[in-house]
């Protein structure tokens, strides 16, 4: 009988060694989004830099790359001179062309210019992310928003601004997060709101 058992447990060690050996590692699967990005940086023919330059203008294709992060993003339009307020700045944002970058031919979404918003309160990093699917707002806001979206508004972009950005799933979204998938956010665009209860209080 204990020789039964002592094989039924080598069974079972064996089955489970090897199951892990079969299964992708988090390395493996950092080196597929490497290898994702990497090759849509080439197929689009973009150039990098290492610092964000201080008009927020950028050459054709240029992306500056945040080392912290490892976020890239571009500014396509540096919006007003209203900027954020911290802990009261309501922003609403409106995005086109987001891509699966593991399969450049997954567009995950089109144009949301005319739907309905996702929103964070800048500088409450609690309201950066989105958990809920319940409804399409909670949504959309599972599937994209992120630390990655409020990262270029810490550059001193101001209302109206657009960006463009290539988001890591460590970074990104709770959906990214949770299925390992880098993101290409062709467009998006920052509205605020200034809280006024919380600056009458002032």
């Amino acid at each position: 009988m204990r020789k039964i058992i002592g094989a039924i447990f080598t069974f079972m060690s064996l089955a489970i060694v090897f199951s892990a050996c079969g299964g992708e590692t988090y390395a493996d699967k950092l080196k597929k989004e490497k290898k994702g990005i990497d090759r849509f940086i080439s197929d689009n023919k973009i150039t990098t830099r290492g610092t964000y330059p201080t008009d927020h203008k950028f050459a054709e294709n240029e992306y500056y790359l945040d080392q912290n992060t490892g976020i890239y993003f571009r500014v396509i339009d540096p919006g007003n001179d209203d900027k954020p307020v911290k802990g009261k700045t309501d922003v609403y944002l409106r995005y086109e062309n987001i891509l699966n970058l593991l399969n450049e031919n997954d567009t995950i979404a089109t144009n949301n210019f005319q739907g309905s918003f996702m929103t964070f309160r800048y500088g409450n990093s609690s309201t950066y992310m989105g958990s809920s699917t319940s409804t399409t707002y909670q949504l959309q806001m599972y599937y994209f928003l992120s630390q990655a979206c409020v990262l270029p508004l810490e550059q001193g972009l101001g209302n109206g601004a657009e960006v463009s950005l290539i988001v890591p799933f460590a970074n990104g979204s709770t959906y990214q997060q949770a299925n390992y998938i880098p993101m290409f956010y062709g467009r998006l665009r920052y509205q605020f709101t200034l809280d006024e209860t919380e600056e009458t209080k002032e």
